[in-house]
Parts: structure tokens; sequence; C-alpha cells
């Protein structure tokens, strides 16, 4: 009887040892699963470099680096169709951005071809924003841009505040998109309208 009993608790104790092995593997899996997809994709916290990017139409343009609060990053190929599904979204979310933020905001686009191929696509498809060409493998990899279409939002520090990979053409990304550029706007005006209270109140 008690040889049946210790029997009974220790295949329970041994059902109980596969189960949290179970569960710690899984959560090992999780992890694992993360930090490849740390590797491979964009995602909203990382920091990119300042890379000197030659533009379609002369001059030089420091991606990574905002003249304003943002820029949103359109990287494409000219044989990719899934970039050219994405390029009506692009176009006008361009034009949104030039009515809402003016010079806050700027839409750059980013080819992975050669200078030619990248003008005659942007001319082709009405790009009214700047276009630059960026082959360097290095470059690519720390932008996590290997893989193409990506938009990518990145603030004045260098931050990448947003990321869309893979086709960009739903209302939701945009909507998406464009509450994230609104954020900083959102904490300037309260906290311009905390001021203005504040000053309100001081002279009552």
């Amino acid at each position: 009887m008690w040889r049946s009993a210790f029997t009974w608790i220790a295949l329970l104790a041994a059902s109980a040892l596969v189960v949290v092995l179970g569960v710690q593997n899984r959560g090992l899996r999780e992890d694992r699963d993360r930090l490849t997809d740390r590797a491979a994709y964009a995602y909203p916290g990382m920091y990119v470099p300042v890379v000197d990017a030659p533009r379609i139409d002369g001059g030089r343009l420091a991606l990574g680096a905002p003249t304003g609060d943002m820029q949103v990053v359109f990287f494409f190929n000219e044989t990719c169709t899934y970039c050219l599904r994405s390029v009506p979204t692009v176009v006008d979310v361009a034009g949104k951005l030039q009515r809402e933020f003016g010079e806050r905001v700027a839409m750059v686009g980013v080819c992975q071809c050669t200078p030619d191929k990248a003008r005659d696509y942007a001319r082709s498809h009405g790009f009214t924003f700047p276009v630059v060409t960026v082959s360097a493998q290095r470059a690519l990899a720390l932008y996590r841009a290997r893989g193409v279409p990506m938009v990518l939002a990145v603030d004045r520090k260098g931050r990448v505040r947003h990321a869309i990979q893979g086709v960009f053409d739903t209302q939701g990304q945009v909507d998406g998109l464009l509450a994230e550029l609104r954020r900083p706007e959102a904490g300037a005006q309260s906290s311009s309208k905390l001021a203005s209270l504040t000053a309100g109140g001081s002279g009552t």
C-alpha cells in the first residue's frame, strides 16, 4: 500500500516537473524569437545611425537626422512588387504630412538601387519628396532595412518612433503613423495650455 502511494506521488512529481520544464522551454523560445525579431526587424525604441546619402536631384541628405521633428522614411527598391503596392499610400501620406506638419515632418524615400533607377521610379510615380539611394549593406542592416518595403518614423534623436514592415496600404497603418507623429505636438499643446492657465491664474 505504501509502495503504491509512493509510486503515485513520484508520478505526480514527475508530471509537475514536465509541466514546469515545458513552461520554461516555451518562455525560452519566446525570448529567442523576440531577440531574433529585434535582430532582423525594425522596432519602436531602437536607434539608427546618421547616414549621409546622395539625393537623386543632387546634393546630400542626412538620413536619420531630421531637420524638423521627424523623418518618415520609405525604404524600397525598383523591382519590389510590395513596394509598388505601397506607393499610392506613401504618396498620399506625403501630401498629408506637408499639409498638417509643414517642415516639422519630412517624408524621405530610400531606394536600394542606382541613382538612375531611383530617379526614373520617383518620376514615374509622382514622388514630390526627397529620394536618396543607399546600397551599403552595413547601413541597411543597422536600419533593419534589408527587407522592403518598410516605413520608419525617426525623431531628431535618431530613435525609431514607429515602424511598419511590409506592404503599407491600409487606413489602419496610416492612422497609426499619423497618431504617433501627432504625439509631440499634443504634448507641446498641453504644456502651452497649462502655462497659459497658470499665467491666467496668477493674474487674478
